[in-house]
């Protein structure tokens, strides 16, 4: 067991292993053991403290790039622009590079997904439309084979009509239009639904037993 401790914990990254350090009053005897082994092997408390605090300094150094990046985004720069004015004392031009790629890619998702264009309102008609249909069809059956409402399947009509909008439109509900179209093909697979019910009746096992 004490062996299995000092495998696992020189396994760990020097982060892993330090807030295991920083919290290891909370652990047994034996494992307090096997945590100063393995910080004795890589240098010691003092040397792991100080390359943790360059991970940390590391960290938060991509986070203010990351911030800056957002912010001139949001400002009408270029992506051009934005790398000119990408300064660091801490992370490499290539790290730098890898930051400035994600954030503006994350950025334009974002702005692509809260658009609202013609594909937008056509697609959410459409897969609204069909939605509903499958949705009311289904909400009809448990309605003609139980002889009850349960209002807790609406949480799958809305994932129904979401997964055929999203699929035409290929935008998720943060868009305003999609999430209009979800709650209107839910309440019209619910009417659709209640009709059907109307139409056929209820047709569960025991209709001819009262």
């Amino acid at each position: 067991m004490f062996d299995e401790l000092i495998n696992r914990y020189s396994q760990y990254s020097d982060s892993e292993l330090m807030k295991v350090y920083l919290n290891k009053d909370g652990y047994t005897e034996d494992a307090r053991k096997a945590l100063e082994i393995v910080v004795d092997r890589k240098g010691g408390i003092q040397t792991l403290n100080e390359r943790y605090d360059r991970i940390v300094e590391k960290e938060n150094e991509k986070l203010r790039i990351n911030d800056d990046v957002i912010k001139f985004y949001k400002n009408g720069f270029t992506k051009n622009d934005i790398n000119s004015h990408l300064k660091s004392e801490i992370l490499s031009t290539s790290e730098l590079q890898e930051i400035l790629d994600e954030t503006i890619h994350s950025l334009e998702s974002t702005k692509k997904d809260l658009e609202i264009n013609s594909g937008t309102v056509i697609g959410s008609l459409l897969g609204g439309t069909i939605g509903g249909i499958v949705g009311g069809i289904l909400w009809g059956l448990q309605m003609i084979y139980s002889g009850h409402i349960f209002y807790i399947f609406a949480i799958g009509l809305g994932i129904i009509s979401y997964g055929f909008i999203k699929l035409f439109t290929n935008q998720s509900r943060s868009n305003t239009v999609v999430f209009i179209a979800i709650l209107l093909s839910v309440i019209f697979a619910m009417f659709l639904g209640s009709f059907i019910y109307e139409l056929l009746g209820y047709q569960g096992p025991d209709k001819y037993l009262k």
